[in-house]
């Protein structure tokens, strides 16, 4: 008698979808979590521990509460995440042996700038963008996280995680929209841009980049909202955006003299 033989390749698939895996959700206060992330965690069969830290500054609760984890994959969303329970099927069917971590890309409440995001997708694939992490929904290999020196500091601390990554030479992947959604939003200012200037998370190049796709791509997002607010939001966040990042230039240059 013949008996089938199981693909290998589909074996390994079953096993990354039914990976156990802790989570990690760092907070300012247990109760601005979510409570239907909660609730999804709770009723999700490949959650193992959920792990709550309040430590601060943020990037270290991260590392500190991901090396208390007990698998060997860990995910860590922020408080304010909407996670569909889909997500742990899709982001441990991408484990390998030269992935670091894995996230998806995060819709936002915002009209404005999930208009925004819809008008640049149709030009360029989000996940493929090299400016963003989506560090607020990640599965990471926890063995990284010991040797991670996280920088205690709020803004952009999530290039210096995918940096550390790279440079123990694994791959940060990130996937398309599969219905993550960013539900907190924080109005930008120049601190973001400048804080990439002074950690060199943007170059000269991706900065021209950058403007130049807000300052075309903006009216074709407001034709899709049907809102001038949307062009004079882009516009100047835009410009705002610019100004940080040239200002800490200048400033870089005046205490170098």
């Amino acid at each position: 008698m013949v008996y089938p033989t199981l693909n290998s390749e589909k074996l390994n698939a079953e096993k990354r979808w039914s990976l156990k895996v802790d989570v990690v959700i760092p907070t300012r206060n247990k109760s601005d979590i979510r409570l239907d992330l909660l609730e999804m965690l709770q009723a999700n069969p490949q959650v193992g521990n959920v792990i709550i830290t309040t430590e601060k500054p943020l990037s270290v609760a991260r590392k500190n509460a991901c090396l208390h984890a007990e698998t060997e994959w860990v995910a860590m969303f922020d408080d304010d995440m909407k996670i569909p329970s889909c997500w742990f099927g899709f982001v441990t069917n991408q484990v390998g042996e030269n992935v670091g971590a894995v996230s998806t890309v995060a819709d936002c409440l915002n009209p404005s700038l999930s208009a925004y995001q819809t008008v640049v997708n149709m030009v360029y694939p989000l996940e493929s963008l090299d400016t963003t992490c989506y560090v607020n929904n990640v599965l990471i290999r926890r063995s990284l996280m010991e040797t991670y020196d996280p920088p205690k500091l709020f803004l952009s601390e999530d290039f210096f995680l995918k940096r550390h990554i790279k440079q123990m030479g694994y791959m940060w992947k990130t996937l398309p929209k599969i219905g993550v959604i960013h539900t907190r939003f924080r109005e930008p200012s120049q601190n973001i841009s400048m804080a990439y200037r002074r950690f060199r998370h943007y170059s000269f190049y991706h900065l021209t980049r950058r403007f130049l796709a807000r300052l075309i791509l903006a009216p074709y997002t407001a034709l899709i909202t049907k809102r001038l607010e949307t062009l004079v939001k882009l516009w100047k966040t835009n410009i705002m955006f610019f100004a940080g990042y040239l200002k800490e230039t200048f400033n870089g240059i005046d205490e170098k003299h």
